[in-house]
């Protein structure tokens, strides 16, 4: 059980001394401030503005996030924020349904809160176990699915927030605001493809407003398109048919699959529809609701099983069936949907009140194609069902804020108090029998091999099958003042009860001093944590392999590869224990400079201390788990992985932020931003456990992911130049050193170097409403360094962990009409 900090219990205190007044009106927003947005993230005031905050916040607008030329709302959050990152090249099957999530200061992307007009968004039903820094083994929210079209502007709070919003806010807290228009629309059309002819994208979007009766608004708005599979590999360098001694013999050169892709998959049917809208109701009420859903098919192709391959492993059913060799494809099939209602109340006397409800469920159904179960022979079906994936949330919240105004302060003291109320279930469902269940050849020995037929098993077997649910109940307060004209200060205090964990407290102290209307100071003191995902705490899956026991016996046996539940009886053998929360600590100093009306500049420095990370471990071979279950009834298990929180990290990073407009009179505006991030993660504890050490149970490769997985600095840049009809936005970013890590020989570490993108946006905009853009993203077509020595049959040429570049130059087209 989690006990109050000595944090939490200070806040406590200074909330309880304080003496709440009578109300009166409040001091209204700064609203003229051209640079500066009223922000609804990071405080419950109404009258802060972005640079007038005790945090960190960015906003960036619907046109800001537009004129990037982005195909999405990942791709702008990168071309725009030094703070986000993730790799834009994730590879293999298993990548094509993995979500595109939010990452903060390099930190996971499970550690960042995300929300949707300031209510909590659910995540993905799905995790990756490939080599991302940002990714591995989290469940993040998927960021796809939400259409550019449907944003109004995006705030990202770069603090910790566990105490303002729950778990998950230790990086910060991405809020999504969506558009509010009551007429109006656009519709839009964007075509594109990588500089080497494939990857070819397709979408259609738009957004209409109507008007709703006593000024309300109904907002609707949509995606919808595809995209053909992207790929740059060199040619496999195996040996694909017996006899053959060289890949250069005209039977080999003329395998089809000679070039088979290791990159992004086909996505097909994708589209995200969104609503929008509130009415007033009178006396002060009004309701308002939002929804989404999503949909999409992602078809990413597997590691191609050669003839050899196939009549080794798979046996002579497959090899007739597959003469050429085996290309498996996994068809993922995304269904996503969440609906949002509440009512909200404002008096003059007793404040504002707002209650809202909330669903959110993601849904992933897996498909093999060009799959065969060997053991059942030719009654083996060729395209097999392999589960589902189910992630659902419902949150209950009531929040009341009110503006207390007293002689004593400059401004009035806004108290703010909350209950909330969320329940989460996550389920697996078994695929059909073919992808798991052995069938009457299994064992016996094939003719042509001699070797034993095998199993095949795939996605989520009987094994795996479970469903898990966990509800938790909170309840916060949070106290804002501007103490005098110059100083203002904030306490904020959260305790939650988890029905799997216990309890938690935590609590966040902001500060923020003006030295001069020009020039302020900012820090903050917050204690945090992040519940483990369920997704986390009941992932189960295995693969079997065929191999010889002892070598040259003659005894072939089937061998799993597991993935425990971190609170299953074979990983406790391993040392694993059910999952308990991350803790952090985060500490915050900056300053705000504003040189002129029209210019900010802010830096902001900062300390992350996370205990019990939750990590997923290396695979764990042989050698260390095989005594270990030798005798025991998982004897048959040679190698595993599980969650662990034996790991306590530090993260420590500076961030930079200056904006500029410029004035051109006749010759337009332009619009210059500068952003500067450098962030450094270090593991500060690895503990043992069950009898293994530390740094076994997460090897150098994942100690590598998350100490230099991810780039060291990043430098964005942006100039928008607007003049009469034509609109010119030109964005770099620069990525830094990071480096990849060898899981057994230091020798093949590899330090990638720093890394240039450019990105161009031009448009023209018709009196009539039409606009026409052309642009690229990379225009120059960097890459990253590519790898060195051995790597999969010679065929991947870039890391996964790349941050962008992996394929090249995007070049596209667009054509929007406003209504």
């Amino acid at each position: 059980m989690l006990r109050p900090t000595p944090l939490a219990g200070a806040i406590a205190l200074v909330i309880g001394s304080v003496a709440v007044p009578e109300c009166s009106a409040q001091a209204a927003p700064g609203a003229d401030d051209k640079l500066d947005t009223v922000v609804v993230v990071g405080t419950r005031r109404s009258d802060v503005t972005a640079l007038q905050s005790a945090a960190p916040v960015d906003v960036l607008s619907a046109e800001k996030l537009q004129d990037t030329g982005a195909s999405d709302l990942s791709g702008a959050l990168t071309a725009l924020s030094p703070s986000f990152s993730f790799p834009q090249s994730p590879q293999g099957a298993f990548a094509g349904s993995i979500a595109q999530g939010a990452s903060l200061r390099g930190l996971a992307s499970d550690q960042v809160l995300v929300l949707v007009n300031g209510k909590r968004r659910h995540t993905s039903a799905n995790v990756t176990r490939q080599g991302l820094a940002n990714g591995r083994g989290a469940a993040a929210v998927d960021l796809s699915l939400i259409p550019l079209s449907a944003v109004s502007r995006v705030e990202i709070l770069r603090d910790g927030a566990a105490a303002q919003y729950g778990s998950d806010a230790i990086a910060g807290v991405i809020n999504i605001v969506l558009k509010e228009n009551d007429d109006g629309g656009n519709v839009g059309y964007r075509f594109g493809g990588y500089d080497k002819g494939d990857g070819l994208q397709r979408k259609l979007s738009g957004w209409k407003g109507l008007a709703l009766p006593n000024d309300g608004f109904l907002t609707l708005s949509f995606d919808a398109g595809s995209q053909d599979p992207a790929s740059d590999t060199n040619p496999d360098n195996r040996i694909f048919y017996p006899g053959s001694t060289s890949t250069d013999t005209p039977r080999e050169q003329n395998n089809r699959y000679r070039t088979w892709r290791w990159g992004s998959g086909n996505v097909s049917d994708q589209y995200n529809l969104v609503a929008n809208s509130e009415i007033g109701l009178g006396e002060g009420l009004t309701a308002y609701g939002f929804a989404t859903y999503a949909h999409k098919n992602t078809d990413a192709d597997g590691f191609f099983d050669p003839p050899t391959t196939l009549a080794r492993n798979y046996g002579s059913d497959a090899l007739r069936r597959y003469p050429d060799g085996r290309l498996p494809v996994t068809r993922y099939n995304l269904q996503d949907y969440a609906v949002t209602g509440g009512l909200r109340w404002e008096d003059e006397t007793l404040g504002t009140f707002d209650l809202a409800a909330n669903y959110g469920n993601d849904t992933l159904k897996s498909t093999d194609r060009n799959a065969i179960n060997p053991s059942w022979g030719t009654a083996s079906p060729s395209s097999i069902y392999t589960g589902e994936r189910e992630n659902q949330q419902t949150n209950l919240t009531l929040d009341w804020v009110r503006d207390f105004p007293t002689d004593l302060l400059a401004r009035p003291l806004t108290l703010s108090a909350g209950l909330a109320w969320r329940k989460e279930n996550y389920h697996l469902g078994a695929g059909e029998a073919a992808g798991w269940q052995n069938g009457p050849l299994f064992g016996s020995l094939d003719p042509v091999s001699g070797r034993p037929i095998p199993g095949y098993y795939s996605g989520i077997t009987n094994v795996d099958a479970a469903s898990l649910e966990r509800k938790v109940f909170g309840a916060y307060v949070d106290l804002e003042g501007q103490l005098t004209d110059k100083f203002q200060a904030g306490v904020a205090l959260r305790s939650e009860h988890y029905s799997d964990f216990g309890d938690t407290t935590n609590g966040k102290l902001s500060l923020r001093y003006d030295f001069t209307p020009q020039i302020a100071a900012r820090g903050s003191l917050s204690t945090g944590y992040r519940a483990p995902s369920l997704v986390q705490s009941g992932l189960s899956s295995f693969s079997v392999q065929v191999v010889e026991q002892p070598p040259g016996s003659g005894n072939w046996v089937e061998v799993q590869q597991r993935t425990l539940r971190a609170d299953s009886p074979e990983a406790a053998l391993l040392g694993g224990r059910a999952l308990k929360p991350e803790e952090s600590t985060n500490y915050s100093l900056g300053l705000v400079w504003r040189p002129l009306a029209n210019a900010s500049v802010t830096v902001d420095a900062y300390r992350i201390d996370i205990d019990n990370r939750i990590t997923l471990s290396d695979q764990l071979p042989a050698n260390v788990v095989g005594p270990i279950f030798a005798g025991t009834p998982y004897a048959n298990i040679q190698s595993a992985a599980f969650y662990t929180n034996i790991a306590d990290t530090r993260t420590d990073g500076i961030e930079l932020a200056g904006q500029y407009q410029w004035d051109l009179a006749q010759y337009g505006r332009l619009d210059l931003n500068a952003g500067f991030a450098k962030t450094r993660t270090r593991i500060t504890e690895l503990r043992d456990a069950g009898g293994i050490a530390g740094n076994q149970i997460v090897g150098r490769a994942t100690q590598g992911l998350i100490e230099h997985g991810t780039p060291d600095t990043k430098l964005t840049l942006s100039a928008n130049w607007l003049y009469q009809n034509w609109g010119v936005t030109l964005t770099q970013r620069r990525y830094g050193e990071w480096q990849s890590l060898n899981a057994s020989n230091p020798d093949l570490d590899q330090t990638f170097s720093a890394q240039w993108i450019t990105d161009l946006d031009l448009s023209y905009r018709f009196d009539q409403g039409l606009k026409v853009s052309v642009g690229a993203i990379n225009l120059f077509d960097s890459h990253p360094d590519k790898l060195e020595g051995q790597t999969l049959y010679g065929v991947q040429k870039y890391s996964i962990t790349s941050p962008e570049g992996a394929q090249g130059a995007f070049y596209y087209t667009s054509l929007s009409y406003d209504f």
